[in-house]
């Protein structure tokens, strides 16, 4: 039903999500689309970027708990608290979600923080390092670990801008599409500097 990406730096966090929104379950070799222009990454404010894949219906019930605030002064911590407490209250389909919390914690630290279904919604937050990267990525009908390995790692030496970052992971998500129909290549970006 969907990917999304994310790359956390010492400076920047960037999210790339497709647009592809389908029926689930998906049943037969072509999903049923509903939308092709759904973005799945959210700019909550200057400091943070949320994004997700899975059950998109779930996810949005999720995200949207955040307008519950003025999300102007959310922290990342504060916008994590809120979805995990949001989240158990919600009926997932089968595909589950998984959400992906980035940039900048109270601290000005850039972090990246992963939750889901899978998980029960305990969030795991790792925290940008000096000269590497933090790269993630969740996909509904893709085991996602291989791409990242495969086609977005070996890319990161050589990212010398953020143009180079954001073409990295659309051409990612171009080659997932390939092989995943749950997946289009609609791109939509989000970044935190």
């Amino acid at each position: 039903m969907s990917a999304i990406l994310a790359v956390c730096g010492d400076a920047f966090c960037a999210m790339v999500s497709d647009g592809r929104y389908v029926e689930e379950p998906i049943t037969g070799d072509k999903p049923h689309i509903i939308s092709d222009e759904l973005p799945k990454v959210r700019k909550v404010n200057r400091n943070v970027l949320v994004g997700f894949a899975g059950d998109t219906l779930a996810a949005v019930q999720i995200i949207n708990a955040l307008d519950q605030y003025d999300v102007r002064y959310l922290t990342l911590e504060k916008v994590v608290k809120i979805l995990c407490e949001k989240a158990p209250a919600v009926t997932t389909q089968p595909v589950g979600v998984r959400l992906l919390v980035g940039g900048r914690n109270r601290k000005g630290q850039f972090v990246l923080t992963t939750f889901g279904t899978a998980d029960n919604y305990q969030p795991d937050t790792q925290p940008a390092r000096q000269g590497a990267y933090l790269i993630e990525g969740a996909a509904s009908h893709t085991e996602i670990a291989p791409w990242l390995e495969r086609e977005v790692k070996p890319d990161a030496p050589n990212w010398r801008s953020l143009d180079d970052v954001a073409h990295t992971l659309d051409a990612c998500i171009a080659k997932m599409a390939e092989d995943d129909k749950s997946i289009n290549t609609h791109y939509f970006r989000q970044l935190v500097m």
